[in-house]
């Protein structure tokens, strides 16, 4: 469904696709104006992108077995496995291959590659430029933010069906910018940017999630504010990459079989939208940002010669 059908009283916007993009410029224009971008050639030099099929996953791992709860349209999941339908490898992609908009596979997602396929990681060497600085990954000296912080840098890679969605809207915890990296397949992503925030009727347990029922057949009745929403519908394409900015709703559905990995970054461009993320409890919220904002004044500190030298390299280049 395209964005005019699901909000007539507006005109679709588009996300710009860019080849070619040096960091300077992506640093810019999109990660540090919170602007969404389609990175065409990003993944150029990975393994998986003429690799990785549905195919390739049933046969390459023929006796795995993995539990994914197939309730509310098999969109869910269960990573204990207690209540979830247990599948081989080859069960699954045959559902996956079957999938169709009345009957969708269930859909496994939010998976840790490293955790799940960590043979496959060369097949996704190098990581995009882009993708820098990343604090995600440092070493922070209280460890519940360690904690918290470096298990949001992990890599999750999401395998379903045509017809199966995403089964909320929402954008990724503490205003993480996010990078979506089409593998095979091709899927209908929504947008909604920050400011549409008034519309998306955020849940009080989780402030980055709504509770509009579907962005594709909303209940209007239920969410008549919904209706002012402006969406930005388009299609990823296999070997694209889409980066989405800090605080950005969205979801997605899958138009054929799908194979996508996601990843979350933070750095200076976005620290403030995780030091000023909700949190319930007054005194952890101020404790909270009374660190965090200390953290990110030193870690911004540290990568000025690393971000001098990418646009350095960038101009010496001519980009």
């Amino acid at each position: 469904m395209n964005a005019q059908k699901m909000n007539s009283k507006s005109e679709p916007q588009q996300v710009e696709r860019r080849a070619g993009l040096s960091y300077a410029e992506f640093s810019e224009r999109y990660m540090y104006a919170n602007t969404p971008v389609i990175l065409t050639d990003a993944l150029s030099r990975w393994k998986a992108i003429s690799r990785w099929t549905p195919e390739f996953f049933r046969t390459k791992f023929p006796t795995m077995k993995f539990d994914i709860e197939t309730g509310k349209g098999g969109n869910g999941y269960d990573q204990d496995g207690a209540a979830g339908t247990r599948f081989t490898m080859p069960v699954f992609i045959d559902r996956v291959l079957a999938s169709n908009d009345e009957n969708p596979a269930p859909y496994f997602r939010n998976r840790v590659l490293s955790e799940v396929f960590p043979t496959l990681l060369p097949d996704i060497d190098p990581l995009p430029e882009y993708m820098q600085p990343n604090w995600l990954l440092d070493r922070y000296l209280v460890k519940r933010f360690r904690t918290t912080l470096n298990g949001y840098s992990l890599m999750e890679i999401f395998i379903g069906g045509r017809g199966g969605t995403f089964p909320v809207v929402h954008y990724d915890h503490g205003g993480l910018h996010t990078f979506l990296m089409q593998i095979y397949g091709r899927k209908n992503y929504v947008l909604y940017a920050p400011d549409q925030t008034p519309y998306m009727y955020p849940t009080n347990e989780k402030p980055n999630h709504s509770s509009v029922n579907s962005v594709f057949e909303p209940d209007l009745d239920r969410f008549p504010l919904f209706a002012n929403a402006v969406p930005i519908s388009f299609v990823l394409e296999p070997g694209e990459m889409l980066f989405l900015p800090s605080c950005w709703w969205h979801t997605a559905k899958m138009l054929t079989p799908s194979i996508t990995l996601s990843a979350n970054t933070v750095n200076q461009s976005n620290w403030h939208a995780l030091v000023n993320f909700k949190r319930d409890n007054p005194a952890v919220a101020l404790a909270s940002r009374v660190y965090l904002t200390g953290a990110g004044a030193w870690r911004a500190w540290r990568d000025r010669d690393w971000t001098r030298r990418a646009h350095d390299h960038a101009h010496a280049q001519g980009t």
